[in-house]
């Protein structure tokens, strides 16, 4: 895989509002992780859904962010957002031994799982971030940053069938996710299916 042309495309993932959110204003003590099923996150999901303008989808999808960003456990939070900062300074080996703690306290939290995926892709670990990213997305299913970031490694490694699959799935959930753009999906959708939009 590509590993020289996903890095550079994907870095800007590890720089997003609620990343950098969760470093400076880790979760409040006590908070509950957000899990599928959740009424309050499914009202989410439903506000993002029927957006009718960018502002308001930014708004739904970073309150979805921040319910994400909550372990449950002040420990896991506060390892998180370490290896965060870490990352960040390029302090790959650190950040990885933190987000790896994370996991072990909080080992059900999606987002940890995302982390490290992140951290991988900073390495150039293509499989490995694979591998933490699809595990993401079985713990929950709906993990925006996750489809978005698994369509970019697709892509990029010539998987435009595959690519095509998460746009599908994440524009269900966000449809005006600048990820999925009009022009992107008509240029897979023609690359893939051999037909337009």
């Amino acid at each position: 895989m590509r590993a020289a042309v996903v890095v550079p495309m994907l870095a800007a993932l590890l720089l997003t509002p609620a990343v950098a959110a969760a470093a400076d204003h880790p979760p409040a003590a006590g908070a509950q992780p957000a899990r599928p099923g959740d009424p309050t996150l499914d009202a989410l999901f439903a506000a993002l859904a029927a957006a009718d303008d960018d502002l308001a989808a930014a708004r739904a999808r970073g309150r979805i962010e921040a319910q994400w960003n909550r372990s449950g456990s002040d420990t896991a939070d506060l390892l998180s957002a370490r290896a965060t900062v870490a990352a960040h300074t390029g302090e790959r080996g650190l950040a990885l031994d933190l987000i790896e703690a994370a996991i072990v306290v909080a080992p059900r939290w999606p987002n940890a799982r995302f982390g490290r995926a992140m951290i991988h892709l900073s390495g150039h670990d293509i499989d490995r971030a694979v591998a933490d990213l699809a595990s993401t997305l079985t713990m929950e299913p709906r993990h925006i940053a996750a489809m978005s970031t698994l369509a970019a490694v697709a892509e990029t490694a010539g998987r435009k069938a595959e690519a095509l699959k998460w746009l599908r799935r994440l524009a269900e959930l966000d449809p005006r996710n600048p990820a999925v753009s009009a022009e992107r999906l008509k240029k897979l959708i023609v690359e893939v299916e051999g037909r337009e939009l």
